[in-house]
């Protein structure tokens, strides 16, 4: 009788782990293929965002396959910390990079990165474009990979025995006036010779060969980035005439080290070593974003197309980042490189096979979150040091919310150089409704130099006050102070603490 009864339990246990098991591959489904798409300074102006005036159809579609996420925010807007952070999960303090120089191996060699979770799971990893930040230094991470990221400038030597100039579209053989590139140039090339159009291309073809394994592919798009290259039938989408020019005035009682000179767009011909662009200049520079915009909108299209044409839709998490946000002459300033809410917001999309489909979303998310959320809908387990949170429940239900705040920084002072540190560091957090900035010394976190309240509640980018210096703010200005360091006291380290910087 008591084997009976024995037999009876072990059943129903068994039967127990039998749903959970099936409940799991159902929620987060074995071997779904990943089409990872990072786009750079690709800021949320964008028809699906409520940007009407854009010509992006599929940017559109892919909104209407999965989730958009209308406050997602990097947690420094440059682009090798942001991507290094976003591939590892961890914060650029937990990382040790704040610069285009500092190789997130010399700091943490040991990290297992997100595609690398991917490849000892069993998937066929590889990469194309501009995944990793390389240059200034930086080598592509060979540890991400099964093979070696595709070398498009074998590709480039091909096309220079054809022809020259302006028909390859790449930076290093753009056009220049006195040894300096030109910012915006309405090309007259054939658009297979330009350089995201290569890596779209080479992405079909590797789809096509991929389609029956599973794969993590990286696709890395360098427009919308300087300089604004597109051939003619991009730019012929938008009229001038119509652009209009971002108001220049700076927030009343901002921090004067909130916002860089822009030095990124001054290397370039044409633009003064000081002051604001001009209305002629502006309208140019915002056209040929406009018109890069629209040509990377067009690559995109040809992914969803091979994804669609390979029967892959069903199988595959589409994932799109922008690296970080981008200033189009608000605030008279020009890039990146500020914790203005610009600068860290940028657009994030993704589409899980099984999951909501067609929604926007206005929970909060960080980049540092898409590891995690990637681990979830693949059925992989999360690496200990991931500092993010899975978005899988805003995937399941757009009103949900998996955070409260979202965090940034940026560092101000002597300079970004290996190895060297910033004078002053600034954490910027990101509310239900506002944006609060605290600049410290970084090595005296104590050391509080100035605070920025900004208020964007009614879902303004920009606003015209800092409202820190408004006496009826104190209080709040002290409860988000004290909320910042709780914060960051969850990560286990404080700022300036050098045990864990180096």
């Amino acid at each position: 009788m008591n084997k009976l009864i024995y037999l009876f339990i072990l059943c129903i246990v068994l039967v127990g782990v039998g749903c959970s098991t099936q409940t799991k591959e159902k929620d987060y489904p074995q071997k779904q293929n990943v089409l990872f798409i990072a786009v750079d300074d690709l800021r949320p102006e964008l028809s699906c965002f409520g940007s009407t005036h854009m010509k992006t159809p599929n940017f559109d579609r892919l909104a209407e396959m999965g989730v958009r996420f209308n406050r997602a925010y990097c947690q420094q807007a440059v682009c090798a910390p942001s991507r290094n952070s976003l591939l590892t999960g961890l914060r650029p303090d937990a990382i040790g990079v704040y610069d285009l120089y500092t190789f997130f191996r010399k700091k943490k060699p040991d990290v297992i990165t997100l595609p690398q979770l991917f490849k000892n799971n069993g998937y066929q990893t590889e990469a194309m474009g501009k995944i990793y930040h390389t240059g200034h230094g930086n080598s592509d991470d060979k540890l991400s990979w099964v093979v070696p990221k595709w070398n498009m400038g074998k590709e480039i030597q091909k096309l220079e025995k054809i022809t020259r100039g302006d028909t390859i579209g790449l930076e290093s053989d753009f056009p220049e006036i006195k040894g300096k590139k030109i910012p915006w140039y309405c090309s007259t090339a054939p658009e297979e010779n330009m350089s995201d159009a290569m890596v779209a291309n080479h992405a079909v073809e590797r789809i096509n060969v991929l389609k029956n394994e599973p794969f993590f592919l990286g696709v890395g798009f360098i427009k919308p980035h300087l300089p604004f290259v597109a051939p003619k039938k991009y730019w012929d989408m938008y009229d001038p005439a119509i652009i209009e020019i971002p108001d220049r005035n700076t927030p009343e009682g901002m921090y004067p080290q909130a916002l860089a000179n822009f030095g990124e767009l001054r290397k370039y011909h044409g633009i003064q070593a000081e002051g604001p662009l001009d209305d002629e200049q502006s309208r140019n520079m915002i056209h040929g974003y406009y018109a890069s915009v629209s040509m990377i909108d067009a690559q995109l299209g040809k992914l969803l197309d091979a994804l669609e044409e390979n029967n892959l839709l069903e199988n595959t998490i589409v994932v799109l980042w922008g690296d970080h946000g981008w200033k189009l002459g608000e605030y008279g300033n020009w890039c990146k490189h500020s914790n203005m809410e610009m600068d860290v917001n940028a657009p994030l999309f993704i589409a899980a096979p099984g999951l909501v489909k067609g929604e926007m979303t206005s929970s909060l998310a960080e980049f540092v979150d898409i590891y995690p959320t990637l681990c979830d809908l693949a059925g992989l387990d999360q690496p200990a040091h991931l500092e993010g949170q899975s978005l899988l429940p805003v995937l399941k239900d757009t009103k949900a919310k998996v955070k409260e705040v979202a965090i940034s920084q940026y560092p101000r002072g002597k300079g970004l150089g290996y190895d060297r540190k910033s004078e002053i560091m600034g954490y910027s957090m990101r509310t239900d409704k506002y944006r609060f900035t605290s600049w410290q010394k970084y090595e005296n976190p104590n050391e509080v130099v100035a605070v920025e309240l900004y208020d964007h509640s009614s879902g303004n980018k920009t606003t015209n006050r800092n409202l820190a210096n408004d006496p009826q703010y104190q209080y709040l200005v002290e409860e988000l102070s004290i909320q910042l360091r709780e914060e960051l006291l969850k990560y286990k380290f404080l700022p300036g603490d050098k045990n864990m910087r180096n």
